[in-house]
């Protein structure tokens, strides 16, 4: 165990550190996308909605080909095909693209219409699409890459693009003032360069023959996911668009700008551990001691999301006046609590999804996921007109709990996992009141706030530990990976491309 539980954290770091450089040019950038001389609230507003937009169009023209790729990739049966898989899916997702693209921009006058009132936005709209249209083939590469185990490949593509796309961010709105347009013209060319630089990459896993017969099967199994993919993009954007035509732009704003600095829990820490997880579920799936291994996962990952999001909730007044040019956006901040707690149980829930992976249910999940959003588009409608910004954020909050609770539930009827959720528990609990003791200091001086909130994070793990919530085989293993990741960071110090971690079985 200890090995694998040693290579996924080595993964972990790597596209961490990826995840990390997209964390910090997405902060770089609030600052101008709050400042009203270069984006005016309801642009900012328009920015949030077209996000979300294009996040609703990838889960649907992605078919989730990734998911069920990685799942084809790992079967025996298919050792011999997987360039034929690769080819396949990739035109397929080609196909797609170019007719999100054409129609898509066909139509922007429509949906400019439809989404703000006005045409005002349709050039914009047309813009985000296109780059929209590229996403799935971009996902669908960085898929291939995590599966080759080409995790710096990974981190430096994304890099590239993303320093292009920042780069041309900055140009188009704080030189060329081409305000909420400049923003996806960017996104084109650094998706158009991402595309460019791994062309090679691209080429060297294709055997151009196509399959319907492997693609008619590779739906069969991903259709069920895809719309589990949609309706959980669906849940977690539903909020923005109630807000978008039950309240102001300023609320539909600041709702974005607390949404953003909170995701940055989900995109450091979440999306740097599922990206090395993704593969190593199937990969372990027919070792004895997998179930072992996904539970420890489950209360590790909960540890880990809870710390951060705690960082993030305690410093949340600091860290919003630091990336905020505009008062007008700083009660962003009292949003981040319940943000966090979205995360940790979207989290969770993704977590006890492996059994119904494993055993193929993906219909289960979709047809799941389809009736929380429906039960979260309720419950917006219902408490935006009382509560605003705060009703999206409850209604997000309880839908993604009652989510987990349904799945884990499930889950366990049909691939039952030994998962020690009084010891999740008591983690979120620790966090709970760490905040609660924090966040009562608001109102004192900087130095007060800062003294006491460090003071809170840094009783985090002294609980964790009076509560017993590693065990004595859990400490032995986490002090193995500290050493292993000091030894891997000290081993990019000095240039090595892929550092070698020593294996420790003594589990």
């Amino acid at each position: 165990m200890q090995k694998e539980l040693n290579s996924f954290v080595k993964s972990i770091v790597i596209y961490g550190f990826g995840n990390v450089s997209i964390k910090i040019i997405g902060l770089i950038l609030l600052p101008l996308y709050t400042n009203k001389q270069f984006l005016s609230v309801s642009e900012n507003a328009a920015m949030g909605i077209l996000d979300i937009s294009s996040q609703i169009l990838i889960s649907i023209f992605s078919l989730s080909l990734s998911s069920a790729y990685l799942r084809w990739y790992w079967d025996k049966e298919y050792f011999s095909s997987r360039k034929k898989i690769f080819f396949t899916c990739f035109v397929t997702l080609t196909a797609l693209a170019i007719t999100l693209a054409v129609s898509g921009t066909l139509c922007s006058g429509t949906l400019a219409v439809l989404l703000f009132d006005k045409p005002d936005f349709a050039y914009a709209v047309a813009l985000m699409i296109v780059a929209t249209s590229m996403q799935p083939l971009i996902d669908f590469t960085m898929t291939q890459m995590r599966a080759d185990s080409k995790a710096s490949f990974f981190v430096s593509s994304n890099i590239v693009r993303l320093v292009i796309s920042l780069c041309a961010t900055i140009y188009f709105i704080k030189y060329a003032h081409r305000g909420l347009a400049g923003i996806y013209e960017a996104q084109i060319i650094g998706n158009v360069s991402f595309l460019i630089l791994t062309s090679r990459f691209i080429a060297g896993h294709i055997e151009a023959k196509f399959s319907p017969e492997i693609l008619r099967g590779v739906l069969q199994y991903s259709m069920p996911l895809a719309l589990a993919s949609f309706s959980n993009v669906l849940l977690v954007v539903l909020d923005r668009y109630v807000l978008n035509f039950k309240a102001a732009d300023i609320d539909v704003s600041v709702y974005n700008q607390g949404f953003k600095l909170a995701n940055t829990t989900k995109v450091f820490v979440v999306s740097s551990i599922q990206l090395a997880l993704g593969p190593a579920i199937f990969k372990i799936m027919n070792r004895p001691d997998n179930k072992e291994i996904y539970s420890r996962i489950m209360t590790w990952f909960t540890i880990a999301v809870v710390y951060f999001s705690l960082f993030m909730s305690l410093f949340g007044l600091e860290i919003t006046k630091l990336f905020t040019t505009d008062k007008v956006y700083f009660d962003a901040y009292k949003l981040i609590p319940l943000f966090s707690l979205s995360i940790i149980f979207s989290m969770m829930k993704d977590v006890s999804m492996i059994g119904l992976q494993i055993t193929k249910r993906t219909r289960i999940i979709g047809l799941l996921i389809a009736c929380i959003a429906a039960f979260n588009l309720a419950l917006n409608i219902a408490l935006v007109p009382l509560l605003k910004t705060y009703g999206s954020a409850i209604s997000s909050m309880t839908s993604q709990m009652i989510f987990f609770i349904l799945i884990f539930t499930l889950a366990q009827k049909y691939y039952k996992i030994p998962y020690r959720l009084g010891k999740t528990f008591i983690v979120i609990a620790i966090g709970i009141v760490l905040f609660i003791g924090g966040s009562i200091f608001n109102q004192d001086d900087l130095i007060i706030r800062i003294a006491v909130k460090t003071t809170a994070l840094i009783l985090f793990p002294v609980f964790l530990f009076i509560f017993r919530v590693f065990d004595r085989s859990e400490l032995l293993m986490l002090t193995s990976m500290v050493n292993n990741i000091k030894l891997l960071l000290t081993s990019y110090k000095k240039g090595e491309e892929t550092p070698s971690i020593p294996e420790n079985d003594n589990a």
